[in-house]
């Protein structure tokens, strides 16, 4: 399989995410850049998976390579690493791409210094120059800049790319596709676990006000109409109320009233969670890339015209100083009845 492209099939208990079908786009893209013809080949790691991986096959994947056994049913880097590195030695593939996200953001240098091959993370775009040597861009100065690096090595290219470039028009399923998939299944067992540095011992699950913003099913959004100050503490209030994980827009990240990692838009996360609650953000192109794939939208602000109500399934016209409070407290009447 050398003259192929491997993506990373990114799932949720066993539902493979949408993001993944982002990926096989961006595979498919890169191989027609090439002269000669490349397979694309997902990666698939656990041992149960509701959406069954041929699926991946009407999409435009040729192969799937499917790990399952001991330590496969939670994230563990150093056993990713492990066989995954030996596997992608044997097959040498040219490029190796994944979403960026908090796991991913740990396997792909650790894989990267295992094979010693070339590492590109939190990429927007990635091509194939005139010379078919792989060009990748990514964001810098806390998004401001952008800066180009042009590869020329003879190992794998590992490519961690953010999510919102993932998010353009959607591949048409090819039915047909769907059987000619071929499916490598690898049962590891217990197979390579003896010699590991590190085990998991517990899994805590993050409260969800901590919860990574990709991650969550109910999102807090902050915007600049919080304002600077103690702003914030209604949405903490109201997030704890919730059970919401709190996220912001570019402003209130510049502020340092919130760390990058919680910022939404084309330099943050993409999300989907099942509800989002914006609280006095305008809307702006930027911020809306980021949240065109979550289920239910509230938008709170004071300016009728704001263009975030063009996304909303319900929008609040007025002083979010106002309203929220009244929220907060009709959420604690209601939790002491009960």
């Amino acid at each position: 399989m050398k003259n192929s492209i491997w993506i990373w099939v990114h799932h949720r208990d066993g539902t493979i995410d949408d993001i993944t079908f982002g990926l096989v786009q961006e595979a498919i893209h890169l191989a027609a850049g090439m002269e000669e013809t490349l397979s694309i080949v997902a990666v698939a790691v656990g041992n149960d998976f509701n959406d069954p991986l041929s699926l991946l096959g009407a999409y435009g994947v040729d192969r799937v390579i499917h790990f399952k056994g001991f330590l496969t049913s939670r994230y563990h880097g150093e056993y990713y690493a492990k066989i995954l590195s030996e596997v992608m030695g044997k097959n040498e593939p040219l490029f190796f791409l994944m979403a960026h996200d908090a796991n991913t953001a740990d396997l792909a240098p650790r894989l990267a210094a295992a094979l010693q091959a070339g590492l590109v993370t939190r990429a927007v775009d990635l091509r194939i120059n005139d010379q078919e040597l792989p060009i990748a861009v990514r964001p810098t100065s806390n998004g401001h800049l952008f800066e180009e690096f042009t590869y020329n090595c003879s190992s794998p290219l590992i490519a961690t790319l953010l999510p919102n470039v993932l998010v353009s028009p959607e591949l048409e399923p090819n039915p047909e596709e769907k059987n000619n998939i071929m499916i490598d299944q690898i049962d590891l067992q217990d197979k390579g676990t003896e010699n590991l540095k590190t085990k998991i011992v517990k899994v805590i699950e993050a409260a969800p006000e901590n919860l990574d913003i990709s991650e969550a099913d109910i999102i807090l959004a902050a915007g600049r109409g919080i304002g600077k100050g103690g702003g914030l503490d209604i949405i903490h209030e109201l997030a704890d109320l919730l059970g919401a994980s709190i996220a912001g827009t570019r402003p209130v990240i510049d502020w340092d009233a919130l760390p990058f990692e919680r910022q939404i838009g084309q330099t943050g996360k993409t999300v989907t969670p099942g509800l989002i609650i914006n609280c006095g953000i305008s809307g702006a192109n930027e911020y809306t890339a980021g949240i065109e794939k979550s289920k239910q939208v509230i938008a709170i602000n004071i300016d009728a015209r704001a263009r975030i109500f063009r996304f909303a399934d319900l929008g609040v016209i007025g002083d979010l100083h106002q309203i929220l409070p009244l929220l907060v407290k009709r959420l604690i009447e209601l939790k002491e009845l009960n």
